[in-house]
């Protein structure tokens, strides 16, 4: 029965907020004779801040994504798989469920295609690359329109934290990519529409009126079938299977913890080697080139072009390893070992998760200090290697007494 009312309530107050936007776009269209491709401009307006909403909610989608989804090492130049393996989350602020770094991956692989086209949709829309409309000039009122669907949106994102939705989605929900098949209709589609209607005589007044009500017409349909436009995006299941990590009771025989002094180090090492030996080397090349050219433009010497291209390679370089930075701290920079009388589990203590577990009796090598750099590099460096006989290998890493953890896992060990 609570239940029941409290989805009635929630309908109820979705109605209200549906038709409090769409009274001020009538208002719009017959008080201030807003023009339907102003409307459209106020959509494409609400497109992209509801796109931010969906990555919002998506990093607080609490269910494992589905695997269908996943991304790969070839399809991103960026460590987006050793985010996603990384279970737990991390508590913000204490009204706020937590931040899952899981989510990060297929936020970036969503927002990519939407941050490239929405903006080139709204140079469409305003007439700055093909206009279809003699003139675009944005009336006073504009603000009007654009203050609703932004208190729309806020209202949306507060009602979607309230009804405690993040525990029953995963990060592939998919309502930023439905955003962008929204800025597609509205950039591509949309006007073509509008210059067929008004060709066959209809006035501003019947096109801004319609315009309104196609999307009084979207948002009802949402509101009756929550998901129709994901349906048709997605193609898999949207949300995975996570098993749990199993941590056996009792006290540990031994803790060990990562030093982030070598986890830092590993995440600059990390990013210089990624943006020289992988696909980052063209984003760096082009980084150069940029620079280069710059740089002869702007500095007046015989090295200015040099300087230039040096500067534009140390920026593109300098994001690559910030990113392996930031991901080394959430991945391995608070992770604790423990090692248990049966077991090996790793800890993370940002996320406060167990990220794996290994028996010990399935451990049959353990290899101290097999990183490249470990012998020219202080203690803190060193790593453990872990190899299971089901074929699994874990590192434990980076801390300065690995022999002593690779003593204590080699000699009672069952391997």
């Amino acid at each position: 029965m609570f239940a029941q009312l409290r989805n009635w309530f929630n309908v109820t107050r979705r109605s209200i907020r549906i038709a409090l936007v769409a009274a001020v776009l009538v208002a719009g269209v017959l008080r201030f004779e807003w023009d339907p491709q102003l409307l459209l401009f106020v959509y494409w307006v609400e497109a992209g801040i509801a796109a931010g909403r969906g990555v919002l909610q998506s990093l607080f989608a609490e269910r494992p994504p589905s695997e269908a989804y996943r991304p790969r090492g070839t399809r991103m130049p960026f460590p987006l798989a050793a985010l996603a393996d990384v279970r737990g989350g991390v508590r913000l602020a204490s009204w706020l469920p937590p931040v899952y770094p899981r989510n990060v991956p297929y936020v970036v692989l969503a927002v990519i295609p939407i941050a490239a086209f929405w903006p080139l949709a709204g140079l469409l829309l305003t007439g700055a690359v093909a206009p279809f409309v003699t003139t675009f000039a944005p009336p006073q009122t504009l603000w009007l329109a654009v203050l609703a669907v932004v208190v729309g949106q806020a209202v949306r994102f507060v009602d979607w934290l309230r009804a405690e939705t993040y525990e029953s989605t995963a990060a592939t929900g998919g309502s930023t990519r439905r955003y962008l098949v929204l800025v597609v209709v509205l950039a591509v589609v949309a006007p073509l529409a509008l210059e067929g209607a008004a060709a066959t005589g209809v006035g501003r007044l019947g096109l801004g009126l319609a315009v309104v009500a196609v999307r009084v017409a979207y948002d009802l349909v949402e509101l009756r079938h929550p998901g129709w436009v994901e349906s048709a995006v997605f193609s898999d299941e949207t949300v995975g299977d996570e098993r749990p990590v199993k941590t056996p009771d009792g006290e540990s025989v031994a803790s060990f913890e990562s030093d982030r002094r070598g986890t830092l180090v590993a995440s600059v090492i990390a990013g210089v080697l990624a943006s020289v030996l992988g696909v980052m080397l063209f984003p760096v090349l082009v980084g150069g080139l940029v620079g280069l050219l710059v740089g002869g433009g702007v500095l007046a010497t015989p090295s200015g072009p040099v300087v230039g291209a040096a500067v534009g390679v140390a920026v593109v370089v300098g994001v690559r390893v910030l990113v392996e930075l930031v991901v080394g701290w959430v991945v391995s920079a608070h992770v604790v070992y423990h090692v248990y009388p049966d077991a090996v589990v790793a800890y993370n203590e940002l996320t406060n998760a167990p990220q794996w577990s290994v028996r010990r009796d399935e451990i049959t090598e353990v290899t101290p200090s097999s990183d490249l750099f470990a012998g020219v590099l202080p203690e803190w460096y060193d790593t453990v290697k872990i190899t299971t006989a089901g074929g699994e290998n874990h590192t434990l890493g980076y801390f300065g007494d690995v022999e002593s953890a690779a003593r204590l896992l080699d000699g009672e060990g069952a391997g």
